[in-house]
């Protein structure tokens, strides 16, 4: 059982590598296995295929983010219910921005995978199910804020910004502390920029 959980990792390692360098289209499953050091039978015993040794690696930890997210949003919305003015919505999302930021640098193999190397694979729209999860949350909590509507143009706009800011920096940034100071930055910053922007007052 131990060998088998072994060369399960060993597949798991040399594919991150395979997959990193050529991207899922271009990769080989004879060079992983050859790095790995082990036989393509081998390979089978664990994975089904190309994309299903592909969505080993990478399930784990989006679906981790994901749930990340979905709580975050959840206590959000619980939160905003309870605020009748503007001026009393907490600015400060460093924790979250650091919880996020930690965990996406914990798994970042992985998540380079899913931003640079997924085209022609399942997850290679991952950027805008993001937005999406961005577009369906916010306005609930915005619509929540008694006496403001939310400006669904203008919030879907700042999603993507939200999103490509994160992006960014993950991709040029190798220093965890760095990127967890850069993006406590420019995530305040887009909250104060969510609340000018996408909210009005109700007539």
């Amino acid at each position: 059982m131990q060998d088998e959980k072994q060369t399960r990792q060993k597949l798991i390692e040399s594919a991150k590598k395979e997959f990193l360098e050529k991207g899922y289209t271009k990769a080989s499953l004879r060079s992983i296995c050859a790095d790995a050091g082990v036989t393509t039978g081998a390979l089978y015993f664990f994975f089904e295929n190309k994309e299903d040794l592909f969505s080993a690696i990478v399930d784990p930890p989006l679906n981790g983010l994901k749930s990340i997210l979905i709580q975050h949003f959840k206590d959000d919305v619980e939160e905003m219910s309870g605020i009748d003015s503007l001026d009393d919505v907490d600015m400060d999302h460093s924790e979250i921005s650091d919880r996020i930021v930690g965990y996406i640098y914990e798994n970042y193999d992985s998540f380079m995978l899913l931003l640079n190397a997924s085209e022609n694979t399942v997850y290679e729209n991952v950027v805008d199910e993001f937005v999406s999860m961005l577009d369906r949350s916010i306005p609930l909590m915005m619509t929540n804020l008694k006496g403001y509507t939310c400006d669904e143009y203008m919030s879907h706009w700042m999603s993507h910004i939200s999103i490509d800011a994160f992006i960014h920096v993950i991709r040029h940034e190798k220093d965890v502390e760095t990127a967890k100071i850069r993006l406590r930055a420019i995530l305040n910053y887009l909250v104060m920029g969510w609340l000018q922007l996408a909210m009005r007052p109700l007539p």
